[in-house]
């Protein structure tokens, strides 16, 4: 990725991300050359788990207000920091944690600031089911009820409207009021597809005149699997190819992307648009005979076969190493924290269960 716009987590914080976070990590990828759009996320509400293992809200409107004060100042301290490669986003956390106020100050703000506004929304059935229940309208609908969408605003995910297969409720045109608002589907094909679900489909959304960008919202961040993933889902749905290739996500995970953040200089290699390349390596074995090198790519190949990364005219990776990053330390530092994350998944599950039930191997081990 030449440019980038980090997940928002809040799972392992006391509420959001803070500004600090955030600052620290703008200047870790101010040094390293990297191109971003980052602010710290902010919500009104956090769910949580009830004992009978009901999902709800729990409330601290005032904790919203602050961490959109934070991140407004977050924009106008860091916006165009490090020669212009760190620009400010605003990044309220899922929908149905947000406060109409919030939402409408946040969309109040992009505009003073000309800044893009990214919000989790459409994807799950208790977030559809509790905005229905709250106003009567799926989520697309009452964002666009006040005013929320538009050319700024992308929503990753945006699967869960009305006439979708897992939805019960609600009525209307959702995709319409996408495209006629001009707001973006972020479509992160390979997560999704971890729970179940996929976008019903790519080629529809295209065909509607939708702008579709592709994003990951998991681990690996890899686009070429997820280019694959979505195309694969499409097919299925359409049973047909048209509008699902390869060539038509690629696009999306360019010039989609580049036009969500309102930039004709990204995405592409043409006159006028920065120094932003990668190299691949198609001389691996895993990858077979070459035809079309994107179709080779995509079909058998993934984010690993990416050799050099140039970012603003500057190489930024080269042979998968990172210039001033030990690798094989950050690995250790991730493993570490990761398994003080798993720590946090026993002590806030409602049920109890445990380590080993809760992290089940794929083949139980004999004892």
């Amino acid at each position: 990725m030449t440019t980038a716009m980090p997940i928002t987590s809040v799972f392992y914080k006391r509420w959001a991300e803070t500004y600090e976070e955030l600052a620290a990590a703008a200047d870790h990828a101010g040094r390293l050359g990297l191109r971003m759009y980052m602010g710290p996320s902010y919500q009104s509400g956090m769910r949580v788990v009830k004992e009978n293992g009901e999902i709800e809200v729990l409330w601290n409107e005032e904790e919203g207000r602050a961490g959109l004060e934070r991140a407004v100042q977050f924009v106008k301290d860091f916006d165009g920091a490090h020669d212009g490669l760190i620009r400010g986003m605003l990044a309220p956390e899922r929908i149905e944690t947000q406060t109409p106020e919030n939402l409408i100050q946040t969309k109040r703000y992009s505009e003073e600031l000309g800044c893009p506004i990214r919000l989790h929304a459409a994807q799950g059935s208790f977030e559809y089911n509790e905005m229905h229940r709250r106003h009567s309208l799926s989520p697309v609908q009452f964002l666009h009820s006040i005013g929320f969408l538009g050319e700024r605003t992308a929503i990753p995910h945006a699967h869960f409207v009305p006439g979708y297969s897992g939805a019960t409720i609600g009525e209307g045109d959702d995709l319409a009021i996408l495209q006629e608002t001009g707001t973006t589907v972020i479509h992160c094909p390979l997560v999704i597809g971890r729970h179940g679900d996929a976008l019903e489909s790519f080629a529809r959304y295209k065909r509607r005149g939708i702008n579709i960008a592709i994003g990951t919202d998991t681990f690996p961040p890899d686009f070429i699997q997820n280019i694959r993933t979505a195309s694969m889902f499409s097919r299925l749905l359409e049973r047909d190819v048209t509008d699902s290739s390869y060539a038509d996500i690629f696009r999306a995970a360019t010039l989609g992307g580049a036009r969500f953040l309102g930039r004709e200089d990204l995405g592409r290699l043409a006159p006028g648009a920065k120094a932003d390349l990668i190299a691949i390596d198609l001389d691996g074995f895993h990858l077979g005979p070459i035809e079309d090198p994107i179709r080779t790519l995509i079909m058998s190949g993934s984010g690993r076969d990416v050799k050099l990364s140039i970012i603003n005219g500057r190489v930024v990776m080269k042979d998968r190493l990172i210039p001033g990053l030990d690798l094989e330390e950050i690995k250790a530092k991730g493993q570490r924290y990761f398994e003080k994350m798993k720590l946090g998944y026993v002590e806030r599950d409602y049920q109890q269960l445990g380590e080993e039930e809760l992290f089940t191997p794929s083949f139980r081990v004999q004892k």
